[in-house]
C-alpha cells in the first residue's frame, strides 16, 4: 500500500513539475524539493521499523549492533546526497551536484572508518597466529 502511495505522488507530482516547468521554473524547484521531502517523510515509518528489528537481531558476542547502525547511516548519507544532487541537476547546477557527491563521499568514507578499523584488526590478529 505505502509503494502505492509513492507510486501516486511521484506520478502526480511528476505531472504538476510538467505543468510549472513551461511557466515558472522558481516554483517547479521548490514543488521539486517539497515533492522529495514528501516521498521521504512517507517511508520514515518502515525505517524506524527496520532498525527496529536489526536491534532484536542477536547477531553473535564479535559482531555488534554498532556496525550496522555505521552502515544504515552510510546508506542514509549516500542516498540524501544521491535525491540532493539529483535536483541539483535537474535544476542545472551541475557544479553544485558534484560538489554535493564528493561532499558526501568524504562524509561515507568517515563513517565508515571505524567498521574498516574493526576489520583491519580482526584480520591482523588472524594472520598473527
Amino acid at each position: 500500500m505505502i509503494a502505492l502511495k509513492i507510486a501516486v505522488l511521484a506520478i502526480s507530482g511528476v505531472i504538476m513539475l510538467a505543468l510549472l516547468k513551461n511557466n515558472t521554473t522558481t516554483y517547479s524547484a521548490v514543488v521539486q524539493v517539497a515533492l522529495v521531502i514528501i516521498i521521504l517523510l512517507t517511508v520514515t515509518p518502515q525505517i524506524k521499523e527496520l532498525v527496529e528489528s536489526l536491534e532484536s537481531f542477536n547477531l553473535s558476542e564479535n559482531f555488534s549492533f554498532e556496525a550496522i547502525k555505521i552502515m544504515l547511516k552510510i546508506f542514509a548519507i549516500l542516498t540524501v546526497g544521491a535525491v540532493t544532487a539529483d535536483i541539483c541537476r535537474d535544476n542545472g547546477q551541475n557544479a553544485v551536484a558534484n560538489t554535493v557527491e564528493f561532499a558526501v563521499k568524504i562524509l561515507a568514507i568517515s563513517c565508515a572508518l571505524p567498521v574498516f578499523t574493526a576489520v583491519v584488526t580482526v584480520a591482523s590478529s588472524f594472520f598473527n597466529r
